[in-house]
Parts: structure tokens; C-alpha cells; sequence
């Protein structure tokens, strides 16, 4: 069908966002097709998350449904900010503020922001008043039967299911990070190790930088890593797009699991010629030197930030590469299971006796550090930005946790008599035990989130969050896609 063709168009191909401004005439055809289906009221359902005959089992399962209503009301909400700084960019230029000449606005993208304004306040009223009438005749028969408990998350059929559901609004937000004061200074209101570039840079904003951020902005609203095993979660700030944070929680099944690690992001005045700039937060006081493309002062080496020497194709494209493929490069291709590998030349020892043994010792030193810096510390010193994020992070997680830290402890004492790498690995286990058991008391003090059921019915987790009759109608969320576009083999 046509409309599911779209929603695969917009939600699925990054591309598609990034080239929007050199693909108008095939978006205001969509966008005029969307107008028509919301002008007949029989075909408006289509506009709304797919949804079947299962009643409330299906109900549950829009949860993870991409919904065109909603990624169009995205996509106003870019373009309305969008407008908003071309207008602030107008405003300076007749003030006298300069600005570059040389990079004039399309004009189909000037026919294509009211179009898509337009037809999300059209897709909007088609689809309240369809989820209004719904929502009433739903309720008409929930009230003829006996009263029903609302259901638990814990009726869900696994611990992702729940951590999807209730991490997933967390994804992509605003934060205030810096204000001016009285004087026009720039004051900031959080750390954030690019302070003095954004200080020290002029007022002249280009156009193409403006529009790339708002393009990047509607790609990481939808498109952001999201699973139980490891996910992305990105902040920037309330009024400018170029200046960002991103937590990364560690993948399972490495060193880094359930861990989380802040970065801080800056785009450059000059982006998209050049790559974002990116730093890593989480280094224990610049004491861990967590991965061999991860430094203990934050910088992040790798070739598609230009911070790593690639072939061509794998260093940064102004016009093919994005913000969500250096995020995604950084979480599967750094926040690797076997790190040590990591490091130039030691590949060729990987299935050797030596190489493993040293590969074991290395993740024995990332373990302890992960458990210290990237769980005990962020749960005693959050950082504002995600300060909901990392608390129900680790309270829906911390059963899981504490057997991920005991099984962690088992496997490095099983080899602390060994005679090349015993002495190093006892020291491991060591401190790996002091801080699971600092983290075992501090997990036990987190009160329940606003929002989750501390009578849950299931033992294991205590707590889930629950979703009301009323609430299930009226919910839509969409579902990050996956990435593509990764460079095909990455050298250190």
C-alpha cells in the first residue's frame, strides 16, 4: 500500500531526510497525497499505527508501530524551528550582523516548509478527532464490563519489551545548557567541554549549517538505537542545535555492558565541510583510558570524525555522512566485546594464546572501570541532561546488573592463578568486588521512578511501568530504524 510505502520513506531512509531539499517535487507529492487521505474520513485509520483485531494485546503492540501523524508533526516541528532561524538570520542581516552570501535558500525548500506545515495541521485534526471517536467507543464498552485492572508492563513477554516502552520517550530531547545574561554573554548552565569553541565563535550563522542541524535533528527524533542491550539517547540544547550530549549505554556482552557513557558534542561553524566534533565525559577524572580509540582526556579517535587515519571512504562526507552514523560507529565500533584488539597492529594476535590472554586482562581492567565510572558514578553524580534516563536505566535493569557484575567477578578469579596474568587479574577482582558491592547498595536505594508500579506482580523486577486503558488508546510512539551506511571496514 502507498501510505506504508511512505512511512518506510520517512521513517527508515536517513537519506531521504538529508536530501530532502533535492527531493521537493516527490515530497509535496507526498505531502498532497497525505491530504487527501485525511480529507476522506474512511481512510484516515491509515494515517494512525497499523493495528489489527487482537484488541488490547494489539494495543500494546503500537507501541513500537511507526505512526505518519506522528513523523509529520515531527517533521513541523523541524521546519518550524527551522523558519524560526532564518527569520533570527534575517533579523541580524538588516541589524548589520554578517552573514554568508554564498549560501542562498532553495526555493523549492521555501514551497516545501509551508506544505509540510500545512499538511501536519490537516493530518493532525483528521487524526485527534478519529482517536477521539475511538477512545469513546472503547471506553463505552470498557464500561460495561466489570472493573479491570489496568495492565502492568509486566504482562509483557520480556525485560526489552518493558525497557522499550518506557526508555523510548526518553530518546531525544531538549535541555537548557546555555542562556545569555545581561550582557549578551553566553553563560552555561551544565559542563561541556566545547565551552570556549562556542564562546570564541562569530555570530554569522550559514545557511546550509542551519538547515543541515534541523535536518539531523528530525533524523535523530526517530531514528536513535533503542533496545534493552544497548541504546543511544541524545540531548541538545533549547535554543541552539549545535550543541548537543549523547549517552551511550554499553552494549551487552562486552566490558561495557549496562554501563553509561557521556559524550559532549559541538558542531562547527563550518559543518557539514567539517565533522562534529565529539569528546568523551565518562573518564573517571581523566583517569581510564576505556578503549584504545577512547583517551583518557575524552578524545575519541575514529575515521569517520577525520580523528583516525582511514581510506578515503571511511573519513567524513559533507554530503553522504551523519550525526547518527558517528554515534552509531561509536557504539559498534568501539564499545566492541574484545577492546584490546582495538589497538593498531594487535589484530593479527586475536586466536592466539598470548592475545587472548591479553585481551582477557584488558576487559578484566574495562570491567572494574565500567562498574565504577559508567554505574556507581552516574547514579551518585547524574548528569542533569539525563538524569531520568540513567535513574530508570538502572532501576529497570538492576537485577541484571548485579548478576552481570557476580558472573563478571567469577570469570576473573577463574584465572587470578595464572601465572603470566594472576597477579594482574586478583587485583581486578578485587576491586571489581568493592565496587559491585558499592553498586549493590546504591542500587537498593533507588526509589521507584515517577510513573513505574512498585506492586508490580513480577518478584523479579518490583517494579513496571503501567499502562492505563485510557492512556494504551491514546499513545503512539514511534520505532527507531536501524542504521545503514557505516564504512565497510574499519581501520584503527
Amino acid at each position: 500500500m502507498g501510505v506504508e510505502r511512505l512511512e518506510g520513506t520517512i521513517l527508515y531512509s536517513e537519506n531521504v531526510v538529508l536530501d530532502m531539499a533535492r527531493h521537493v517535487p516527490l515530497y509535496r507529492a507526498l505531502l498532497e497525497l497525505l491530504r487527501a487521505i485525511a480529507s476522506c474520513t474512511s481512510m484516515v485509520p491509515l494515517l494512525l499505527p497499523l493495528s489489527g483485531e487482537n484488541g488490547e494485546e494489539e494495543e500494546e503492540q503500537l507501541e513500537s508501530q511507526a505512526s505518519v501523524g506522528t513523523l509529520l508533526a515531527k517533521m513541523k516541528t523541524c521546519v518550524d524551528t527551522y523558519t524560526n532561524r532564518l527569520r533570527s538570520k534575517k533579523d541580524k542581516a538588516k541589524a548589520g550582523v554578517k552573514s554568508d552570501s554564498s549560501d542562498q535558500e532553495p526555493e523549492g525548500l521555501t514551497l516545501l516548509v509551508p506544505d509540510i506545515q500545512r499538511t501536519a495541521e490537516i493530518v493532525y485534526v483528521a487524526t485527534t478527532s478519529l482517536r477521539q471517536a475511538n477512545h469513546e467507543r472503547k471506553l463505552a464498552e470498557f464500561s460495561k464490563k466489570a472493573a479491570v485492572k489496568a495492565k502492568p508492563l509486566s504482562v509483557l513477554r520480556s525485560l526489552e519489551e518493558k525497557y522499550v516502552v518506557v526508555m523510548k520517550k526518553l530518546q531525544f530531547d531538549t535541555f537548557e545548557m546555555v542562556s545569555e545574561d545581561d550582557d549578551g554573554k553566553l553563560v552555561f548552565k551544565v559542563n561541556y567541554h566545547y565551552m570556549s569553541q562556542v564562546k570564541n565563535a562569530s555570530d554569522a550563522n550559514s545557511a546550509a549549517r542551519a538547515r543541515r542541524l534541523a535536518q539531523e535533528a528530525v533524523t535523530l527524533s526517530t531514528s536513535l538505537p533503542l533496545s534493552s542491550s544497548s541504546s543511544v539517547f541524545v540531548r541538545c540544547d533549547e535554543e541552539r542545535l549545535d550543541i548537543m550530549k549523547v549517552l551511550i549505554t554499553g552494549p551487552a556482552d562486552t566490558p561495557y555492558a549496562n554501563g553509561c557513557f557521556e559524550f559532549d558534542v559541538y558542531f562547527p561553524q563550518d559543518y557539514p565541510n567539517s565533522p562534529p566534533l565529539v569528546n568523551l565525559e565518562t573518564t573517571g577524572g581523566h583517569s581510564v583510558r576505556f578503549n584504545p580509540n577512547l583517551y583518557n582526556d575524552g578524545k575519541v579517535c575514529l575515521s569517520i570524525l577525520n580523528t583516525w587515519h582511514g581510506r578515503p571512504e571511511e573519513k567524513w562526507n559533507p554530503q553522504t555522512s551523519s550525526f547518527l552514523q558517528v554515534l552509531v560507529s561509536v557504539q559498534s565500533l568501539i564499545l566492541v566485546a574484545e577492546p584490546y584488539f582495538n589497538e593498531p597492529g594487535y589484530e593479527r594476535s586475536r586466536g592466539t594464546p598470548s592475545g587472548t590472554q591479553s585481551s582477557r586482562e584488558y576487559d578484566g581492567n574495562i570491567r572494574q572501570a565500567t562498574v565504577k565510572w559508567a554505574m556507581l558514578e552516574q547514579i551518585r553524580n547524574p548528569s542533569p541532561c539525563f538524569k531520568e534516563v540513567i535513574h530508570k536505566h538502572f532501576y529497570l535493569k538492576r537485577v541484571e546488573i548485579m548478576a552481570q557484575c557476580e558472573e563478571w567477578i567469577a570469570d576473573i578469579q577463574q584465572y587470578s592463578s595464572d601465572k603470566r596474568v594472576g597477579r594482574t587479574m586478583s587485583h581486578h577482582a578485587a576491586a571489581l568486588k568493592r565496587h559491585t558491592a558499592q553498586l549493590r547498595e546504591e542500587l537498593q536505594k533507588l526509589p521507584c521512578p515517577k510513573g513505574l508500579d512498585p506492586d508490580a506482580e513480577d518478584p523479579a523486577e518490583k517494579c513496571s511501568a503501567m499502562t492505563s486503558a485510557e492512556d494504551t488508546l491514546l499513545h503512539e510512539q514511534v520505532k527507531p530504524s536501524s542504521s545503514k551506511d557505516l564504512p565497510s571496514d574499519f581501520k584503527l
